[in-house]
């Protein structure tokens, strides 16, 4: 596996290891380190098995990646005599379902999800973890600023006072946004915590050691992997950090209008906010779920 990786660019590294990390759950090695993974024992019918599992869960392009890491890996282990060539072949022949699905255009997170996630955040062992991961959810949920914009902000960028904070945003544009109410408290422990730690400036997001302590800045494709990690820990569905985005839009919507949430993601068009509306959706889901027969 190592080998596989080692020839990939970072960027990649961290989509192919997300890719396999979603295999070895759906295997049952949850608790595995992707080392660990019996990976050379995996062949056609079993790639065929987890594209099953994945249709209707993930978008199709996820899949695509899924089994384009799933393949490397086993291809590696090809290359390295641990598995023949005609385990490894037939792989090729498995394809992820075509087109585009609903699950590929992102998904409305329920409240009593989000709930769940900030409250396995103060119940989590893991302290400073649990206290960064708070804060993450609530520059995500409570902004809604993508989250290559999260991963850029900086502690000195927040004035928590007036619950605001400065960002560069698409097209390198210095903006204010603001916060959720609620989100400003997490975020106020999460800063206290790092200056208990002589961290007083730089970014506010950062990756963490085995040990819990603060490293360097968190990427974006690292806040995607520790909001899927939260999710995991929370025991509510995987979401992608645009969640939160389409989230807060849809959420903006429905009670103060196109305008009002347009403003607040930052969009030129009105048509692109338009888009982010789930509201329909999730009338119809309440609607129908209420249906006895």
């Amino acid at each position: 596996m190592n080998a596989f990786l080692g020839g990939l660019a970072e960027n990649s590294q961290a989509t192919v290891r997300h890719g396999l990390r979603k295999a070895a759950d759906e295997m049952g090695y949850e608790d595995a380190p992707l080392q660990m993974v019996p990976w050379d024992r995996i062949g056609a019918p079993e790639l065929k098995q987890l594209v099953q599992r994945w249709r209707g869960t993930v978008s199709n392009a996820s899949i695509r990646i899924y089994i384009y890491s799933v393949r490397g890996v086993v291809k590696s282990c090809m290359s390295h005599n641990l598995v023949h060539r005609d385990q490894y072949e037939p792989m090729l022949d498995v394809r992820a379902p075509k087109g585009t699905n609903r699950i590929g255009l992102g998904q409305y997170v329920k409240e009593k999800d989000r709930r769940r996630m900030l409250q396995s955040c103060g119940e989590d062992e893991r302290k400073v973890l649990g206290k960064r991961d708070k804060a993450m959810l609530s520059i995500l949920f409570g902004s809604g600023v993508r989250r290559s914009e999260a991963t850029r902000l900086e502690i000195q960028d927040l004035n928590l006072n007036e619950g605001m904070f400065q960002v560069v945003v698409k097209g390198d544009h210095l903006v204010e946004k603001y916060l959720a109410a609620w989100a400003i408290e997490p975020l106020r422990e999460w800063i206290a915590e790092l200056a208990s730690l002589n961290i007083k400036s730089g970014p506010i997001l950062r990756r963490m050691s085995k040990g819990g302590k603060p490293l360097s800045p968190m990427s974006p494709n690292g806040l995607w992997r520790a909001l899927g990690e939260r999710c995991l820990y929370a025991g509510v569905p995987v979401m992608k950090p645009h969640d939160a985005r389409r989230t807060l839009a849809t959420d903006l919507i429905s009670e103060h209008g196109l305008n009002i949430a347009k403003i607040a993601l930052g969009h030129a068009n009105i048509a692109t906010t338009a888009i982010y509306d789930m509201t329909d959706q999730n009338i119809m889901k309440n609607i129908f779920g209420k249906k006895t027969g």
